[in-house]
């Protein structure tokens, strides 16, 4: 049965290359947040108070402004490379285009699916057969762990901040521990930028490449 998605080389290649702009964008930003929040920590714990509840928000809204262009882009990606599978009309693909793409914003699936996605592409993109498409990428865990324990360190911690300030409900931590916590989530988030850098460029040049896939991909 011919594949309803059409392979397009060129689209992929300029998604992948828009996305590894983005990204690097999204790593400076947070990588620079993450250090100016430990110094922040540090003044707190030798100064004997703490500003989290102002500064954790306001640093949560910049890394979010940083993450919104960056990940739209990825989610084109995804659902592109993807897309170049099925349209070559390799064996035994579990993840649609839709499902992996739309699995990055999904609740809860978000904090599971992507990873099996990317290791999937990863593997059949350079030429895995299907009986290897599963299995483990050191860089797929890599990026992933990183960005899991980010994000969730950095949702929990800011949602800590806005009950503390909004509510009378008070969550009471020695002062810094909250924005050194901020800080480290920021630099788990820059580093699966840098991750998901070194997962991008070579899956796209994979789908190019008429070596890794024979005549799949040409």
């Amino acid at each position: 049965m011919q594949s309803i998605y059409r392979y397009d080389g060129p689209s992929v290649r300029r998604l992948g290359a828009l996305v590894q702009v983005l990204l690097v964008l999204f790593m400076a930003v947070t990588a620079l947040l993450g250090f100016y929040a430990l110094f922040l920590a540090l003044r707190e714990m030798q100064e004997g108070y703490s500003l989290h509840l102002f500064t954790l928000p306001t640093f949560a809204a910049i890394v979010l402004a940083a993450f919104a262009p960056a990940a739209i882009a990825i989610t084109l990606w995804v659902w592109r490379a993807h897309a170049n599978l099925h349209a070559n009309r390799l064996e035994d693909l579990t993840f649609s285009p839709g499902w992996a793409a739309i699995s990055l914003w999904a609740p809860f699936a978000n904090l599971f699916v992507p990873m099996g996605a990317m290791r999937q592409l990863w593997n059949r993109s350079h030429g895995e057969p299907a009986w290897f498409a599963n299995q483990s990428v050191d860089k797929v865990t890599s990026w992933w762990t990183a960005y899991v324990v980010g994000i969730v360190l950095m949702t929990v911690l800011t949602g800590i901040a806005l009950l503390d300030r909004f509510t009378n409900l008070a969550i009471i931590s020695p002062p810094g521990t909250n924005t050194a916590g901020f800080g480290m989530a920021s630099l788990l988030l820059s580093a699966s930028a840098w991750f998901l850098l070194r997962l991008i460029d070579p899956i796209t040049k994979a789908q190019q490449s008429s070596v890794a896939l024979g005549s799949a991909f040409e």
